[in-house]
């Protein structure tokens, strides 16, 4: 069997001579070196953190393997910040704290409306060294998805004085800009500045104007449409007994909800709404 023996961080070496009779003093006391060549560490704390290292030797020669140990004190914790929203006006910039403590001291992550991560310093967000992050240039940018045949509702709400005009310019540069609470037979304007929208896509621009100048917003408009597809439906082949009703079962899915229409073997159709169908 090899000798086994642990060097500490501090670098002390413990082995089994000077843990059997103890004469190094108290601090061995807090190591137990088994006969396997185990270190058990009775008591962990912030002064046990470091590299450890336990060399294996015999008469053919020796090896030895590292170890780091990370003692956590305390889990993070982030400290309310004194800021938590903001209102800037687009092009400016604008910084947000957030103090965490813990030991070790924790890693600070900003996570994005997009739901990307920030984890360091970028073109446009600048991470600083408190964990604080920088907005640079601050940009009105949106998006808006709907499906076929539902509404969007898209916000534009303005402050300023005088009070400022909403113009929308729509996808084909139609400008609208009617009284709010207008109801047509396309778009809605309402008296908080939203702007709904019935079917149609493409970018929408809002602009807030008043003598003091303009803000403008661009919100691209997407409407998702998914093909019918049928997903379950008879065999090919379906024997029946005379007299006796016979189900044939018809599910599709799509968007929006497909209509189903069955060709019956006089060429005659029978159709329904829902989208699942059975016919007899």
């Amino acid at each position: 069997m090899p000798e086994i023996s642990w060097g500490l961080p501090d670098g002390t070496l413990v082995n089994s001579g000077l843990q059997a009779d103890g004469a190094e003093g108290e601090q061995f006391k807090q190591y137990t070196l088994f006969n396997n060549g185990t270190l058990y560490l009775n008591k962990v704390g912030s002064d046990e953190e470091g590299d450890y290292t336990c060399y294996a030797e015999n008469k053919l020669g020796k090896d030895k393997m590292h170890v780091h140990i990370s003692v956590v004190t305390a889990v993070p914790r982030i400290q309310r910040p004194i800021l938590s929203y903001a209102k800037v006006k687009p092009g400016r910039n604008v910084r947000f704290d957030c103090k965490a403590i813990g030991e070790p001291k924790p890693n600070v992550f900003w996570m994005l409306p997009s739901k990307d991560i920030i984890a360091a310093s970028n073109d446009r967000y600048l991470v600083h060294a408190n964990g604080s992050l920088d907005i640079q240039n601050v940009k009105l940018v949106d998006r808006v998805v709907t499906r076929v045949g539902r509404t969007a509702v898209l916000n534009c709400s303005a402050d300023g004085q005088p009070m400022p005009e909403i113009i929308w310019t729509l996808p084909n540069r139609t400008r609208f800009s009617g009284t709010p609470g207008f109801k047509g037979s396309r778009y809605h304007l309402g008296t908080d500045g939203t702007f709904t929208v019935i079917h149609d896509r493409g970018n929408y621009v809002c602009r807030a104007k008043n003598d003091a100048g303009e803000a403008v917003l661009s919100v691209p408009v997407v409407i998702i449409a998914y093909p019918p597809r049928i997903t379950n439906g008879p065999p090919p082949t379906v024997r029946g007994v005379a007299g006796v009703p016979v189900y044939l079962n018809c599910v599709a899915n799509g968007i929006p909800t497909p209509e189903i229409n069955w060709e019956l073997p006089d060429r005659d159709t029978y159709n329904s709404k829902p989208h699942k169908s059975a016919f007899w």
